[in-house]
Parts: structure tokens; sequence; C-alpha cells
């Protein structure tokens, strides 16, 4: 799993802007525009996004995606580049991708079609769009963008404890793309030590660990009543194993290599609704 590596492959490019938003500082004729397709605008030069004339929270890399696809005007742009150009200077797993491009069509909702996926080669921005000088319209940058943007709720934390070095940094590193922040603990009780800033809303535990194994620590949950989703994960389950962390109350059991998107859909779930009840897949 540790596909989040250092590659002088993007060595050169910008590490803070996509090369589309280079592109309109570059190209006269849109520098500060707002780029406008269907109930949607974009603002490039202040990484806004708005639907129906209000700001839509939006994550870096799922708005960098997005203007790749723009940029590309009607052409289709293959993985490997828009990996390259979202993620400067990192090797990331396709997983990434298909993370923000889900995020990025649930952001579009009905209007979602407009990035069609053209399999074996890439993705397409298929809507027509037209761009507008930003001081055409100041009411759009000064009061949608500025006044109108309610106060940003942090990212959800999520605490992974694992004692392998890779499979934490490669978990961190996928969760962070789909906009969570992460802490990450290499045993039980480093976790308990940590500053107590913030609580997580969900705890990625794997089962054998050094000291304290993470079934013991669970019962340990349960003793104090505490509410906090637990999502197991172990590269060797059995099950008894298993069973015992269900009725632990765990959210799920995955065994590894762990599936991406089902390790997120379940983190998911457990930041949304109570523990019992999920239904996801196993790994």
């Amino acid at each position: 799993m540790n596909q989040f590596l250092p590659s002088q492959r993007f060595a050169r490019r910008n590490n803070h802007r996509s090369r589309a938003i280079e592109q309109y500082a570059i190209d006269g004729t849109t520098r500060g525009a707002i780029i406008h397709f269907r109930r949607f605008s974009v603002l490039p030069c202040d990484r806004r996004f708005l639907a129906d004339g209000r700001p839509v929270e939006i994550g870096s890399r799922a708005f960098d995606l997005l203007m790749v696809l723009i940029e590309a005007r009607g052409a289709v742009v293959g993985k490997e580049e828009i990996m390259g150009r979202v993620w400067p200077r990192l090797v990331v797993d396709e997983a990434n991708l298909r993370v923000q491009m889900s995020l990025l069509r649930k952001l579009l909702g009905d209007d979602g079609d407009i990035i069609k996926n053209i399999p074996g080669r890439g993705y397409i921005f298929v809507a027509d769009f037209t761009t507008t000088p930003a001081e055409a319209v100041p009411a759009v940058r000064a009061t949608s963008v500025r006044q109108a943007t309610p106060k940003r709720a942090p990212d959800p934390l999520i605490a992974v404890i694992d004692d392998d070095h890779a499979t934490r940094e490669a978990l961190g590193g996928l969760m962070r793309s789909a906009g969570l922040r992460v802490e990450l603990f290499e045993s039980v009780q480093k976790f308990l030590r940590r500053r107590r800033t913030t609580r997580p809303q969900c705890l990625v535990l794997d089962v054998m660990l050094p000291g304290r194994s993470g079934l013991d620590f669970v019962d340990d949950l349960a003793t104090q009543n505490s509410h906090l989703p637990v999502i197991f994960i172990s590269g060797e389950a059995d099950i008894r194993m298993s069973v015992r962390a269900m009725k632990a109350g765990a959210v799920e059991f995955f065994t590894k290599p762990v599936r991406h998107q089902e390790l997120l859909d379940a983190i998911k779930f457990a930041i949304e609704a109570p523990p019992a009840g999920y239904s996801g897949g196993a790994g």
C-alpha cells in the first residue's frame, strides 16, 4: 500500500497551482476571469466554486481536478496526466483519482454527467463554458465569495493505529486525499498519550499491535462507555477474531490489503451514522 512516495517526475511543476490555473494566468483574455457553465461558476484566481451564485465548499484536489478538465476545452485528458497535475511531485494510486472524481461529481449533483469517463483513455469535460472578466462582476467576488462564505467546519479527524510504518503512511495519504484530517500512531499507548485537543470521529485500528492489542483496546472503550466508532484492519484475521470485533461494536472488519474505496465508505458511514448497522462489504 506504500504508494505515496516522493517522485522527481513532476519536480518542475508548481506545487501550489495546477497547470490549469497557470494557463488562466498566462492567457491575457481570461486573466482573472470567471468561468461559467450551466448553473456553476469557477473563479480560478480565488480558487472558488459557486452553484447558483452561492459559494460551495470544494476540496483542493477536487478543484484542481475540475480546472484540469476545463482547461482541456473538450479534449480527453489521460488519467496519468490528471494525476500528475493534481498531485504534483507525488506518485499516487489511481484509487485517489476515483475518490476525487466521485467527490467532484457529487458537488455537481444532477450535472455530474458533464464529466465523462472514456474507457482506456481518461476523462472529458463536455459542458460548454464562457468566461467573464472578474472586474465586470464585482458583486460576485466581494459579496458572494468573501462575505457570504460561511465559516468552514474542520474536516473530520480520523486516528489510525498501526505498527507498520508503510501501512500507516499509505492510509494517511489516502484519507488526506479524501479531505480528512488524520493522526497516525504506532501503538495504543502512543494514541492514549496524545495531546487531547480534538476528539477523533473514527478510529482505524490494527488488530495485532505491540503492547495492547486492538481488540483489548476496544474492550476498554466499551467498558468506558465510549462511543468512538472503530474500523478494524488486520493482516492475520480469522473468523473468531472478526466475530469478537463485531460483537465489540466495530463498524467494519477489513483484511489487508484493504480496498481503498470500501475503507473510505466505512469511514463515511462511521462519521455520519451510529456505529451499529453498517452493512458494507468485507475487505
